[in-house]
Order: C-alpha cells, then sequence, then structure tokens
C-alpha cells in the first residue's frame, strides 16, 4: 500500500517539475523576443542618429539633438528659454562691429559652427577692401520695416530678407539672414 501511496507523489512532483520547466521555457522565450525587438528597434535609433551608440544605448534628449543639428521641427524646451537677444538685435550688433571692426563680436552673432568661418570671411572682405561696401549693402533696421522685411518666423527659427540697393545701380536686391535662437536665449545669425 506503501507503494502505492508513493507512486502518485512522485507523479505529481515530476508533473510540477515538468509544468515549471515548462512555465520556463515560455518565459525565456517571450524574454529572448522582447530583447531582440528592443535590440532592432534600439539599432534603428543609433542608425539615425537619435541614441548613444555606447551600452546602454539611451535615448538623446532633444537639447542634445538641437544641439547636434539632428533636431527638426519645433522645440518644446527650446520654446520655455526666455530670449536675451532678438533677431533684430544680433543684427543690429553685427552690424555696429563691422562698423567698429571689431571681427571677433561679428563672428560671436553667428551659430557657433560657422563663427570661426564667418570670421574668416570678414578678415578676407577687410583685407581685399570690400567690408565697406558690405556694411553699407547691412542696412540699418528701420522702424517702419521698409529695408528689412520679417519673413517666417518659429520658436527658434527666424528669417528676415534684406533689400538693398546695388552700388552705382537703382536696382533694389535682396537676399535672407537665417536666425536660430540658441539655448542661452540669444539669436544667432545662421547665414549671411
Amino acid at each position: 500500500m506503501e507503494q502505492f501511496n508513493k507512486k502518485p507523489k512522485e507523479r505529481r512532483k515530476i508533473v510540477s517539475i515538468v509544468i515549471f520547466l515548462i512555465i520556463i521555457g515560455i518565459f525565456m522565450y517571450w524574454a529572448a523576443t522582447e530583447v531582440n525587438q528592443w535590440w532592432k528597434v534600439r539599432k534603428e535609433y543609433i542608425r539615425m542618429g537619435l541614441a548613444s551608440d555606447k551600452f546602454p544605448y539611451r535615448m538623446y534628449t532633444e537639447r542634445e539633438l538641437y544641439e547636434m543639428g539632428r533636431w527638426v521641427g519645433e522645440s518644446q524646451e527650446l520654446n520655455a528659454v526666455p530670449t536675451r537677444t532678438t533677431p533684430e538685435e544680433t543684427y543690429a550688433i553685427f552690424r555696429q562691429a563691422l562698423i567698429d571692426e571689431d571681427f571677433d563680436k561679428a563672428a560671436e552673432c553667428f551659430v557657433k559652427e560657422k563663427q570661426a568661418e564667418y570670421k574668416e570671411a570678414i578678415l578676407k572682405a577687410k583685407e581685399e577692401g570690400r567690408l565697406n561696401d558690405i556694411i553699407k549693402k547691412l542696412t540699418d533696421i528701420s522702424p517702419r520695416g521698409e529695408r528689412i522685411v520679417k519673413g517666417s518666423t518659429g520658436s527658434a527659427t527666424a528669417s528676415y530678407e534684406i533689400l538693398y540697393k546695388e552700388v552705382g545701380n537703382e536696382k533694389f536686391t535682396s537676399h535672407a539672414i537665417i536666425f536660430y535662437k540658441d539655448w542661452n536665449g540669444d539669436w544667432k545669425m545662421d547665414d549671411l
């Protein structure tokens, strides 16, 4: 009789172990598919430049993406940064720096990535004797906006159209200046 009682206990033990192993196997399979899916998604984010390529492969913040030049569209974080210098003020500082021949200050009016490039271009224009012609083209911002026309403006980008007379000509031409707001709240020129 005792033997009869041992067999069901052994069977229950074996069935319990088998069920436990099946549950562990199902859990392991589920975990492996989740990790595989996570890795595929993370690899895609890394490929697109939206996540770090170092473990734990964290997603870049909006600010990091903006500073790397990979942020497209409006920035909620940048919208929250209070403006210290408007595009008009940056333009006026730039123009006055050219008049004063303070080329370091003039270069600081551009986005960080282009400051060295524009300082070199300004110095070259000075050497070639074209600086006064450039200053004449960069007119003061008139209160009625006759010479500088405000184009599109977003929370972190703005464009202006500068109208000027060709030297020795009666014909007016124009070109656009694009401004970007930086994380300090200053508007900087991207192009001139």
